[in-house]
């Protein structure tokens, strides 16, 4: 195996794994919702802004997570908001994937 191929692999490991962690995470609060910014500083040193980043994107876009304004409490996207005006919670089929009742091959759990 090549060494650019083993790095890729890793980098995708990871990916995964912190997908597991962020979903869990925002899930510690079961029905009340995160902020991002507390989030990230509990995940730190372990998982970096710009993974974290990458993980609430992919939860969002795969329909896991809800995201809203933290002020105007409207829904929101990563990039339609300021990450630190953005707070974040499990929707159904994100607490399927922590129960194991549902399977996501990027999402370890």
């Amino acid at each position: 195996m090549e060494e650019k191929e083993m790095a890729e692999r890793i980098r995708q490991k990871k990916f995964f794994k912190n997908n597991g962690i962020v979903l869990k995470g925002i899930n510690l609060l079961r029905t009340k919702y995160v902020q991002l910014s507390e989030l990230r500083y509990a995940l730190e040193p372990t998982i970096t802004e710009s993974e974290l980043r990458d993980s609430i994107n992919y939860l969002t876009e795969s329909g896991y997570i809800k995201l809203r304004n933290i002020n105007s409490k409207q829904e929101t996207t990563l990039a339609d908001c300021d990450f630190e005006s953005i707070e974040a919670k499990v929707s159904a089929d994100g607490i399927k994937i922590i129960a194991c009742v549902k399977t996501d091959e990027c999402i370890d759990v």
